[in-house]
């Protein structure tokens, strides 16, 4: 094999260098080295991870050399493969610091925090102050992984960088340190514009009630983005105060704004300050038992649907038994959206008292309502809900049928299955598909199978493994 690596065909030096991987002959160390200047750098790429799993001290200085590569997936290579090496590396990494090359610092860098050496942290330190954004950049990262105290008042420093990027790195990393020290400077650049949205979640993040009143006034902030952020981390600092600021933020509607990105970095594109009543009501779904009250209140009293939307959600997710009657009542709410958030939230309620107005929303005027509610209560199981469910199947109604499939399955009513295919015709879906494969029944799998066919899926019959059973319930 090792004679292999100097074969002309670099497809067969490639299949030579990975052949080694299982080898921890010291003989393949000089050749693999050697290997790190081949032309082709899928061959420069196996040489450097096969040094890696051989950590040889001897592979040190070429790894180091291989960092200032052409190809960044050959470096990255070098970076895993000196993390292998380990502790032996740590000194010759820390030289290679003050190395002329950025490419060369930044790998070193790298690999010293993966490392996870307490000598990594003064170098990195060092490093806060390189020439080189990039290299800062990198270092403020590291410290973060590391999670080293040493490194809090240079990290904090590095807020006052002149690289954005820089000071957006040195904000994750504290707060991934997450020291008390760190509050006031991170309060401090939520006034910053490039890093300020990353300080908010941090500071929810880290829980300190110093950052109560700042993210509060954020909560006001007319950037949506920024606003979010602030509401999210209220919820993580869990103070019963912000409860009345996160309500006022629910009813806040900012016309025309289009928000694309927000809290916790996910894509929205939603109009408005969704975004931010969507954080609010996490936030105080967060804070959880004081803002149940004042979010009672809400829904009985505000006049915006969207507003007594995100109070139901809330409510459901907090799950205070306070919650059940007005939760009950947003059952006869003349918005669409606002009883269907109350269907879902009663779900999630154990209580006995949510069975009858969950029966009683089998006939809500909406459709996707009533198939939520047949397959609420088909999860539920409880006496109650077979008669209704069962004069649904009667009156042909095929949303509460498509919603409460399982249960028709299960109770395998006799000459019910015309039906349950009408309501997968309807109103089907890859689960309801599956499960009419999987039922037992020859009429539904049929059914299935050109349903299945027709919409593109993938006909997969696996009896047992948990599927209902046709009449195994009745």
């Amino acid at each position: 094999m090792i004679a292999t690596l100097k074969d002309e065909d670099w497809r067969v030096r490639h299949s030579a260098a990975h052949a080694l991987r299982d080898t921890k002959d010291p003989r393949a160390v000089e050749p693999l080295i050697a290997a790190l200047k081949d032309p082709f750098s899928s061959v420069r790429r196996a040489a450097a991870t096969r040094l890696g799993e051989l950590k040889d001290s001897r592979a040190i200085e070429p790894l180091i050399a291989v960092l200032n590569d052409p190809e960044w997936l050959v470096r990255d290579s070098a970076v895993e493969a000196l993390e292998k090496v380990g502790a032996p590396a740590v000194e010759r990494l820390t030289a290679a610091l003050k190395d002329g090359n950025p490419e060369v610092r930044r790998g070193a860098g790298s690999a010293l925090a993966k490392i996870k050496d307490p000598r990594a942290v003064e170098p990195l330190i060092a490093a806060l102050k390189d020439p080189d954004s990039s290299v800062r950049r990198n270092a403020a990262e590291r410290l973060g992984k590391l999670g080293d105290a040493r490194a809090i008042e240079p990290l904090i420093a590095a807020l006052k960088d002149p690289d954005s990027s820089v000071r957006y790195h040195a904000v994750d990393a504290l707060g991934d340190i997450k020291d008390p020290r760190a509050v006031e400077p991170l309060i401090a650049a939520l006034k910053d514009p490039s890093i300020r949205s990353a300080a908010a979640e941090r500071l929810g993040k880290l829980g300190d009630p110093r950052a109560l009143e700042p993210l509060i006034t954020a909560l006001k902030d007319p950037d949506l983005r920024f606003s979010a952020f602030a509401a999210k981390a209220l919820g993580g600092i869990g103070d019963s105060r912000a409860v009345a600021p996160l309500i006022a933020a629910l009813k806040v509607k900012h016309p025309g704004t289009q928000l694309v990105r927000g809290c916790s970095s996910e894509a929205f594109s939603s109009l408005g300050n969704q975004p931010v009543r969507d954080c609010a009501t996490e936030a105080l779904a967060s804070i959880g038992v004081p803002a149940v009250e004042p979010l009672i209140t809400v829904l009985k009293e505000a006049t915006d649907w969207w507003v007594r939307e995100n109070a139901v959600q809330a409510l459901g997710w907090i799950n205070d038994p306070r919650g059940v009657e007005p939760l009950i009542a947003a059952l006869k709410d003349p918005n669409d959206g606002v009883r269907e958030k109350a269907v879902q939230a009663l779900g999630w309620f154990k209580d006995p008292r949510v069975v009858e107005p969950l029966i009683a929303a089998l006939k809500d005027p909406n459709g996707p309502i009533r198939q939520l509610a047949a397959r609420l209560l088909a999860e539920r199981r409880d006496p109650r809900t077979v008669s209704a469910l069962l004069a649904a199947l009667r009156e042909r109604d095929t949303r509460v049928i498509a919603g409460a499939f399982s249960f028709f399955i299960t109770r395998g009513e006799p000459g019910s299955e015309d039906a349950l295919i009408q309501a997968l015709r309807a109103f089907g879906s890859r689960e309801m598909t599956l499960a009419f494969l999987n039922c037992g029944n020859s009429k539904l799998e049929s059914a299935a199978s050109d349903y299945a066919t027709a919409s593109g899926y993938q006909i997969i019959r696996t009896f047992g493994g948990g599927w209902a059973r046709w009449g195994n319930r009745r």
